[in-house]
């Protein structure tokens, strides 16, 4: 996602400097763009907690395991 967020960006500078955006325009998509930014982020950190506590479970699934045994 992040390599398609630097293209859409490159885009918009490309635009902005041939000047072919209404100031309205230009200001919805610099809006826009800085909310990807933000759900990226958010995504990234998102998947972060998911990995780790699924990591947590299968050690308590091993430790029930055990405790069964």
């Amino acid at each position: 996602m992040t390599e398609k967020l630097e293209q859409y960006k490159e885009r918009l500078n490309l635009l902005q400097e041939k000047g072919e955006l209404s100031p309205e325009s230009e200001d919805l998509l610099v809006e826009m763009l800085a909310e990807m930014t933000e759900l990226n982020r958010s995504n990234k950190a998102l998947r972060r907690v998911i990995l780790k506590s699924g990591q947590g479970s299968a050690m308590s699934t091993r430790l029930r395991d055990a405790l069964y045994e």
